[in-house]
């Protein structure tokens, strides 16, 4: 099972934004008192986006993949913000799919017509690790 991570939990992360939220508020504040108020707004503006930079990291909080191969069996679960996908197949008709190209190694499990995308929370060099191990147990397309 892969899962991402996480330097900080939820609570370091409110903990995190508040001592930015506070300091820089204060500065800006202390900026408009000598006279620079248009600092503030530009404060106000940067403590909004590592809110909203925050938000998107929490959404991703539960992300996890999952490869089980047992017996005759493979099942992928996935689930990346809200988006779950489960793929459950046979497994000597299930194919390895390994994608070399500019952008790296991608990975995805195929199974009746049905591509799930997965290794996107490793490393590159994970990826590949993975790729070889599993090319020893299914089938292998590369593209």
């Amino acid at each position: 099972m892969a899962v991402p991570n996480r330097s900080l939990g939820p609570l370091g992360r409110t903990a995190c934004l508040a001592a930015i939220a506070g300091s820089t508020i204060a500065i800006g504040a202390a900026a408009a008192v000598l006279g620079a108020w248009p600092v503030l707004p530009f404060a106000g503006l940067e403590v909004a986006l590592v809110a909203v930079a925050f938000r998107s990291l929490a959404r991703h909080d539960g992300d996890f993949e999952c490869l089980e191969i047992e017996g005759r069996t493979v099942r992928l679960r996935t689930r990346n913000a809200a988006r779950s996908a489960e793929l459950v197949g046979h497994a000597p008709w299930a194919r390895l799919v390994v994608e070399d190209g500019p952008g790296g190694c991608r990975l995805g499990l195929r199974y009746a017509g049905t591509t799930v995308e997965f290794g996107r929370l490793l490393t590159e060099g994970r990826r590949r690790e993975w790729a070889a191990e599993l090319g020893s147990r299914l089938p292998v397309t590369r593209t």
